[in-house]
């Protein structure tokens, strides 16, 4: 079996000046090249976040139009049924209000037992 053998350039010996300019546009090159690819990157990530932005200004003028409509369907079910909407409004604030009164009670008497 042979063996594979490395010989290290000598130290002493440096490299000349046509070697020097060569590393020196290869080096160019390769920043050019890393630069570019950032910029692409910057770019791509600067148009998805646009649409990013214009999808959520979409959908935020869609909820806005939602709730106008909300609105005005429950202003026609009020003028329609006046004793019903009080009514409901009246037991849905009995349940908030006793809900509420639960959890206030529970806390305050954790708090004092302590």
């Amino acid at each position: 079996m042979a063996s594979a053998t490395v010989e290290a350039p000598d130290a002493t010996q440096k490299p000349s000046i046509g070697a020097r300019v060569a590393n020196g546009c290869r080096q160019a090159a390769n920043l050019s090249h890393d630069a570019r690819a950032l910029r692409t990157a910057a770019e791509d990530a600067i148009e998805d976040g646009v649409h990013v932005a214009r999808r959520a200004i979409k959908s935020a003028r869609r909820r806005v139009e939602e709730l106008g409509d909300l609105r005005d369907e429950a202003i026609h079910r009020v003028r329609r049924q006046p004793v019903a909407a009080v009514g409901i409004a009246a037991g849905a604030g009995l349940a908030f209000g006793i809900a509420l009164g639960w959890i206030g009670s529970r806390w305050f008497a954790k708090r004092t037992c302590e």
